[in-house]
């Protein structure tokens, strides 16, 4: 099984910490990869246009995985700024022991529609509401179903935002559902939940300069013990 994490240059330390929170709860070994788009570009897999409006570097070479994969098994993506406090293992596994599971072309936290509590995100970003807002931010392909054939360099690098982050390239009937505790959105979701198994921090975080979110404490708790000594941000 391989879990790919987005890679941003500017955030990169977001990257590490989601890395090293997997391994950390992780019951077996699983192979982690960052998804990083300079890399993609260089071997001729990705052609967007710099200039699309995006708020990552990862924001559309997600949909690249199950070409990557030549549209064989099972591979997790997940945004770089997530921490997680549970054996993501689990939740492969339950996919993969499903019923439904081979009829279905991703999995994916199905978040109701909401309104954002800021208008910014991090590093200026305007903070926007659209449909399935957040679903694509962590996703369980099944590279070999027939609609994950559609997403290849070719799609990826000229489909419409709206086409790839909206699972136009599927019916909804082959989504698949995840609980919403493994992408539990911090800011937008109340806090003290318990049982809580990823922590998906949407605004941002001590990383990109943002100060004060629900659950920082845990970040920067996961990332002395990963470096060994505390983060220090120039803009704090």
């Amino acid at each position: 099984m391989k879990i790919y994490i987005g890679w941003d240059s500017k955030q990169k330390e977001a990257s590490e910490v989601c890395e090293y929170s997997i391994h950390k709860y992780a019951r077996y070994p699983v192979d982690v990869i960052h998804l990083k788009q300079d890399e993609l570009r260089e071997n001729n897999l990705y052609y967007r246009p710099e200039g699309d409006p995006a708020s990552t570097e990862f924001t559309y070479t997600r949909f690249l995985i199950p070409y990557l994969e030549d549209y064989a098994g099972w591979s997790v993506f997940v945004d770089s700024d997530f921490l997680f406090r549970h054996d993501i293992t689990s939740m492969l596994d339950h996919i993969e022991n499903s019923m439904i599971a081979k009829n279905r072309a991703v999995f994916v936290c199905k978040h109701h529609e909401y309104k954002p509590k800021a208008d910014k995100k991090f590093l200026g970003q305007p903070q926007l509401t659209f449909p399935r807002k957040n679903w694509s931010s962590l996703m369980v392909f099944n590279n070999s179903h027939p609609s994950c054939k559609l997403l290849h360099p070719l799609s990826v690098s000229n489909k419409s935002p709206q086409w790839l982050h909206r699972f136009e390239w599927c019916r909804d009937d082959q989504i698949g559902e995840i609980m919403l505790l493994w992408n539990w959105l911090v800011g937008e979701y109340e806090s003290d939940v318990k049982g809580i198994r990823g922590l998906h921090y949407t605004n941002g975080g001590p990383w990109n300069g943002v100060w004060g979110q629900d659950y920082e404490d845990l970040w920067l708790d996961m990332y002395e013990e990963m470096i060994g000594y505390p983060f220090q941000h120039i803009k704090r």
